[in-house]
């Protein structure tokens, strides 16, 4: 559960809509059990996104704010304390987007680079302080709102999957670090 994780805040949406527009995201390990449901809610040019466990506790938080074309994303832990951050330069919508991944105290600790796919699907790859390819996402949409997403590791083994459902469409969703990389 551990190694999936990270890639439960693939959920990170971050937006430029209406304040009614929410997402919510059911993450599965490789077996298909559930393992984090992420609800994410849009407010001007930020969202909010609240990550539970199976269980249904509150583990984590992630702001996002998008001026231009940069968004920038702050994690915080169930307490309030603040465990990583993200920038995110471009639009996985207009094309391609680059994230950067920092620690608590602003050392970089992985990157992902996410290109559009076929209609409204994406590809995210993984890599790690060190540049290392590390795993890789591929997420399928459509035109209701709602997504599929599946995660892979650097060998091309399934990790976990994603569904999302609600108004997620027009949401560029920033990319997670794969599970051996920390926020």
């Amino acid at each position: 559960m551990k190694a999936i994780l990270p890639l439960l805040a693939a959920s990170l949406i971050l937006s430029v809509a209406s304040p009614a527009q929410t997402c919510r995201e059911v993450v599965r390990d490789s077996s298909g059990r559930v393992v984090q449901t992420i609800e994410s809610r849009k407010s001007g040019s930020g969202t909010t996104s609240v990550t539970r466990d199976a269980s249904g506790r509150v583990i984590g938080t992630a702001t996002s704010q998008t001026n231009g074309s940069v968004t920038k994303t702050d994690y915080r832990d169930a307490s309030g304390r603040m465990t990583g951050s993200a920038t995110t330069n471009g639009s996985s919508s207009a094309g391609s987007s680059h994230t950067t991944y920092r620690d608590a105290s602003g050392r970089v600790t992985g990157s992902a680079n996410n290109s559009k796919g076929t209609g409204a699907g994406s590809r995210t790859q993984h890599r790690d302080a060190s540049g290392r390819f590390t795993g890789s996402q591929t997420t399928n949409g459509n035109s209701s709102g709602s997504f599929t997403g599946t995660q892979r590791d650097a060998s091309g083994r399934i990790t976990g999957s994603s569904t999302g459902s609600g108004k997620c469409p027009s949401v560029v969703r920033v990319p997670v670090p794969p599970a051996d990389v920390k926020k």
